[in-house]
């Protein structure tokens, strides 16, 4: 027999909650069908609210490419999917929404932070294209540990002599070597290349497996719908807040309040999901390793409003603590490189196997059936692999074509929504669940909708919230999101780390 979780959530309370929303104007453009109706079979009529759910015109970014549509149809699903929880946990005159500009601005966010009034670093000089004997070459070494496995792979020791070294192999013999050490390239292809060797049936963009057991959002007490949970209910050691204790003036603005995430995700992508469901409301646990702590950049776009530990999960007491919080949290959230968590019991069968109750949202770079699956990558090497490098492409102040890049990562953004979508759909039917998406598998819708290259018309002035953190004074771009037309309020990271970030990418230079 369901639990009250499932008899709260039942098809006719959906349909009820969905009839009951407002009407919105949709954005210009049709959208990405492909991702705007991926939540339909759990959420009737979800791809209409997701189109309708960004409002604004203009366009942002040139390219032969519209990313501009695939950043709205994502942050769209997402309006979507929390909307709908929203409403099916109480909040029926909660009315979440997007703006285009903000959208724009939220795509493009590390390009606007600020700390102390300076920018941040941003990719280092061995993260980039270089010239190979047969074609370019994308790295990626921004993580010390993969800027030696780089170096390793390659038998040098700084960096100018990375070129030199590359320039000597073929893409393909400096793709393996890189790779066979842990580090991280791909060949710049073509699309047409890209699409001879990539898996034939990749499946849904967004996959959605729901579960039987139901989840425990609804059964909580006082169902956790009205305030942030402080409770100190699976307590990790050395924390006498608990797991998911509220933080203060976040009492005005949270549809979902009470919904408990776990982030085991890095770089853009998962943060980005659980930066969105923090400013809505939800209390978000970053648990990263301490030996592998995120670049300070990284750490202060995504993580407002998310409380950030540093835990060693390889030490039993640590893992106790990972598994108290994983029994009382409500979602978890994971994008580390496939295969990489088994070992520690967190791979998503186990996942699935200890933690009945879960929605796990997971993310991997390549397409799981690809040639490439289960493979360490990133949005700019996904770009270079899938043919979008080389659509970017262009001739250079001597003549000399190299490949371009998206102005943005929207690779990244967009999967991370496409993540917070997943788990608010899932626990909104009231059961417990798995999804999971991919990089390359969003590189591929951008793909496949075809457009003719565009200019911009609008020029974005982005706003930003400014707030004090242990690190100096921030300024970022919050998540493009309001709640009966207002905007989240700013929220530092909540640091209760074991030790320091890791330091800023070196500047590029050249």
């Amino acid at each position: 027999m369901r639990s009250t979780a499932s008899s709260r959530v039942n098809p006719a309370e959906r349909a009820r909650v969905l009839e009951s929303w407002p009407t919105v104007p949709a954005p210009g453009g049709s959208g990405m069908q492909e991702i705007l109706s991926v939540l339909d079979e759990l959420l009737p009529c979800a791809n209409e609210h997701a189109a309708a759910a960004v409002h604004g015109s203009g366009r942002y970014w040139s390219g032969p490419l519209d990313i501009q549509r695939l950043a709205v149809s994502g942050v769209g699903l997402a309006v979507a999917g929390t909307q709908h929880l929203a409403r099916t946990m109480g909040h029926r005159d909660s009315v979440i929404t997007a703006r285009l500009p903000e959208v724009i601005a939220a795509f493009g966010s590390v390009s606007h932070l600020r700390l102390d009034g300076q920018p941040l670093p941003g990719f280092a000089p061995c993260s980039g294209f270089f010239p190979v004997a047969d074609g370019w070459l994308r790295t990626h070494a921004n993580y010390p540990h993969h800027r030696e496995r780089l170096f390793r792979a390659l038998d040098i020791t700084h960096d100018d002599a990375l070129a030199p070294a590359l320039a000597q192999l073929t893409g393909e013999q400096a793709e393996s070597r890189i790779v066979a050490e842990g580090g991280i390239a791909a060949r710049v292809a073509t699309e047409q290349q890209w699409r001879a060797d990539a898996a034939s049936t990749p499946g849904p963009w967004l996959e959605l497996t729901p579960a039987d057991t139901p989840v425990r959002l609804f059964d909580r007490a006082g169902s956790g719908a009205s305030t942030r949970s402080s409770d100190s209910a699976g307590c990790p050691s050395g924390s006498a807040k608990g797991p998911f204790a509220a933080p203060q003036g976040m009492t005005s603005l949270t549809p979902l309040a009470g919904v408990r995430v776990v982030s085991l995700t890095r770089v853009i992508a998962g943060p980005t999901a659980a930066k969105f469901l923090a400013a809505l409301g939800a209390d978000v646990l970053r648990i990263d390793p301490p030996a592998l702590p995120e670049l300070l950049g990284q750490h202060l776009d995504t993580d407002p409003g998310v409380r950030c530990v540093s835990w060693d999960l390889t030490d039993p007491a640590r893992a106790d603590d990972l598994a108290d919080a994983l029994d009382a949290a409500d979602v978890l959230l994971t994008g580390y490189r496939p295969g990489s968590l088994a070992g520690l019991g967190l791979d998503a069968a186990s996942i699935r196997d200890r933690f009945t109750h879960l929605v796990h949202a997971e993310l991997s770079a390549w397409e799981p059936h690809g040639p490439r699956g289960g493979q360490r990558g990133f949005d700019s090497i996904v770009q270079a692999a899938t043919g979008i490098a080389h659509h970017y492409g262009a001739r250079d102040e001597r003549g000399r074509w190299r490949p371009g890049a998206l102005p943005v990562q929207a690779l990244d953004h967009t999967a991370g929504y496409g993540m917070a979508a997943a788990a608010c759909a899932l626990l909104s039917t009231g059961t417990a669940g798995h999804a999971r998406v991919s990089l390359e598998r969003t590189a591929r819708v951008l793909l496949d909708a075809r457009t003719t290259r565009t200019a911009p018309d609008t020029h974005l002035t982005a706003a930003t919230l400014t707030v004090p953190t242990e690190h100096g004074m921030l300024e970022y771009v919050p998540s493009p999101v309001r709640v009966d037309g207002a905007r989240p309020p700013a929220e530092s990271p909540r640091c209760e780390h074991d030790g320091v970030r890791g330091p800023a990418a070196p500047v590029r230079t050249a």
